[in-house]
C-alpha cells in the first residue's frame, strides 16, 4: 500500500511538471492576440494568477501591442485582486509614467489608494479586533494622499465618493494612532512629547473624536510642566468642545468595480 502510495504521488507530480511545461510552450508561441485573449478568459473567471501570467507575457514579449494600455490596466486589476500589492503598485507606476494623458487616470490613482489601503490592514487583527490604529501608518498615509490626489484632479470621477469614504476612515485612524502614541508618550512622563503630539494632531486632524480625547492628555502635560497659561487655554479648548457629537466612522467594505476600458 504504502509503493502505491508513492507511485500515485509520482505520477500526480509528473503530471503538474507536464502540465506546466505545456502551457509555458502554449505562452511562448502566443500571439498578442492569443494571450490577451486567455488573459481576459482567466480575469472572467477570477483565476487571477493564471490571467497574470498571459498579461505579464503580453507586457513582456510584446510591450508594444495594440492591447499595451488596456494590458496594463488589466494587470493591475489582477494584481490587486490576488494581493500582490508590491506589483500592484508597480504597475500602477508605470501606467502614470507612460500614460500621462490616459482618460483612466482617476482609476490608477484609485487602485494605488485602494492598494496602499489593503497594505495598512491587517487580517490578523482584523480577526481579533485590535485597534490597527496603533501599528504602523505609514502605508495608510499613502493612501490618504492618493485619494486626495484623486479628488483634486478628478472630483467627478466615479471613485471619488468610495475615496472620500476611506479618506474620512483613515483620518480617524490615524488620530487614534496620534492618541495611542500621546498616552505612550504620558506613561513615561514625556511630557513635551505628549503636548508637541497633541499639538501635531489640532494641526492635522482637528475634526476627530481621538483629538478631542487627547486634550486632556495636554493639559495634564502643561500642568505637569507648570505651565499654567497654556494649561488653562487647553481646558478652555475641552469646554468648548465638551457637547461634540461625532459620527460613528467604520471601515469601507471592499468595494464592487469593473476594469475600464481603455478604447
Amino acid at each position: 500500500m504504502r509503493k502505491l502510495k508513492s507511485l500515485v504521488l509520482i505520477a500526480l507530480s509528473a503530471f503538474v511538471i507536464t502540465a506546466c511545461s505545456n502551457t509555458s510552450r502554449e505562452i511562448e508561441q502566443a500571439s498578442p492576440q492569443d494571450l490577451y485573449t486567455k488573459g481576459q478568459a482567466y480575469l472572467q473567471d477570477g483565476d487571477y494568477s493564471e490571467a497574470i501570467r498571459y498579461l505579464d507575457a503580453l507586457k513582456t514579449r510584446y510591450p508594444t501591442n495594440n492591447y499595451a494600455i488596456q494590458n496594463q490596466l488589466d494587470l493591475i486589476y489582477a494584481y490587486y485582486k490576488a494581493k500582490d500589492y508590491t506589483k500592484t503598485l508597480m504597475t500602477a507606476e508605470r501606467f502614470l509614467q507612460q500614460y500621462p494623458n490616459s482618460s483612466q487616470l482617476d482609476y490608477v490613482v484609485y487602485m494605488a489608494g485602494l492598494t496602499n489601503f489593503a497594505m495598512g490592514e491587517n487580517a490578523f487583527q482584523d480577526f481579533f479586533g485590535i485597534d490597527r490604529s496603533t501599528r504602523e501608518s505609514t502605508a495608510m498615509k499613502r493612501a490618504f494622499a492618493n485619494f486626495q490626489t484623486l479628488i483634486d484632479h478628478f472630483p467627478n470621477s466615479p471613485y471619488a465618493q468610495d475615496a472620500l469614504l476611506r479618506m474620512a476612515y483613515i483620518k480617524a485612524s490615524l488620530a487614534r494612532h496620534e492618541l495611542a502614541i500621546a498616552k505612550f508618550y504620558m506613561k513615561r512622563n514625556a511630557y513635551v512629547a505628549v503636548a508637541n503630539r497633541v499639538v501635531g494632531m489640532l494641526q492635522q486632524y482637528p475634526d476627530t473624536k481621538a483629538t478631542l480625547e487627547a486634550l486632556p492628555l495636554m493639559r495634564e502635560a502643561y500642568e505637569k510642566m507648570n505651565l499654567k497659561k497654556l494649561s488653562d487655554k487647553t481646558q478652555i479648548l475641552i469646554d468648548a468642545n465638551k457637547n461634540k457629537q461625532f459620527a460613528d466612522i467604520k471601515k469601507p467594505a471592499e468595494p464592487e468595480f469593473s476594469r475600464p476600458n481603455a478604447q
